[in-house]
Order: C-alpha cells, then sequence, then structure tokens
C-alpha cells in the first residue's frame, strides 16, 4: 500500500510499501520506504528512510538519510546525517555524521563524525577531528586500522604471488 500526504501527518499501524508526507509516525508497524520532513518510530521498523529528522524508539531502519537523528534502544544498519546523531542503548553497522555524533551504551562498527562523543559503548572503527571517550572499547582506531589494513593488504598479496 502506498500512501502519499506531502503537508499533512501519516500514522501507520501495519505495513505499507511506500510512505510520501510531511510528518510519519509508525507505531508496531513497518514501511519500505518513508519520505518526510519528521519521522518517528516506536516498535516498528522502515528499509529506507529519507527525512530531515528521525526518531527512533526500540526500533529499526536499515538505511537512513537525515539531517538529525536520535535512536533509543533500537538498530540501525547505515545512518548518514548531515547534523547531530544520538545513540542511545542502540546499535549500528555505520554512522556518518557531518556534525556531531553522541553515543551512550551503544554498540557501533563504524563512526565517521567531525566530534564524536562516547560512553560506556564498544566501537568497531571509530573516526573523528575530536574524540570524547569514558569507558569505551575501540576495535581500531584510525593508525591500528591503517595497520591492520596494509597487514591484510600485503598477506592477501603474497597468497596471490604463492598461487601463480
Amino acid at each position: 500500500m502506498n500512501q502519499h500526504d506531502d503537508n499533512n501527518y501519516v500514522e501507520l499501524e501495519g505495513g505499507s510499501d511506500e510512505i510520501v508526507a510531511g510528518k510519519v509516525m509508525i507505531h508496531q508497524g513497518g514501511a519500505r520506504s518513508v519520505q518526510a520532513h519528521e519521522v518517528q518510530i516506536k516498535q516498528g521498523g522502515a528499509m529506507r528512510v529519507t527525512a530531515d529528522d528521525i526518531e527512533v524508539t526500540q526500533g529499526g531502519i536499515a538505511f537512513a538519510t537525515t539531517n538529525s537523528a536520535a535512536v533509543t534502544g533500537g538498530g540501525v544498519g547505515v545512518l548518514t546525517a548531515s547534523g547531530p546523531v544520538e545513540l542511545k542503548a542502540a546499535a549500528a553497522q555505520m554512522v556518518l555524521a557531518n556534525g556531531d555524533a553522541t553515543l551512550e551504551q551503544s554498540a557501533t562498527g563504524l563512526v565517521a563524525a567531525n566530534s564524536v562523543t562516547v560512553s560506556d559503548s564498544a566501537v568497531g572503527v571509530l573516526i573523528g577531528s575530536r574524540i570524547e571517550a569514558k569507558n569505551v572499547r575501540v576495535l581500531f582506531s584510525v593508525p591500528a586500522a591503517m595497520a591492520f589494513g596494509a597487514a591484510t593488504g600485503l598477506v592477501l598479496w603474497l597468497l596471490g604471488r604463492l598461487k601463480r
């Protein structure tokens, strides 16, 4: 089911293929694609969301593009934002923010932002021009990731030479 309402509010409980509206609230439902100015997801999910502001509570999004995002107790696959991003007790594969990224009791594979504030979290790779961290477990910092990449490239090159 497609729903288009550019200026008004759409509230969804259940499922929908595509939603285009000014403000969208998904409660215990799901959508394949959402385009809106504001999106709120509570105990629901969406495959792809494009919005000015995204707020997720106990829900999930596979791919999100936004100006600002707040995720509490939920998950995001790939999140790209031109502004601030806040994750609280959440999980994300990749967070790319042009603004600030704040993580609290969260887990992410990759975080890249201008300014990153992390507390009580686990991060695979952390990239930022300004990083504040408290009780954080980082798998790879930038130098460690570069060394790992160089070592992996060397091993793969050597294995390729041995096969010939």
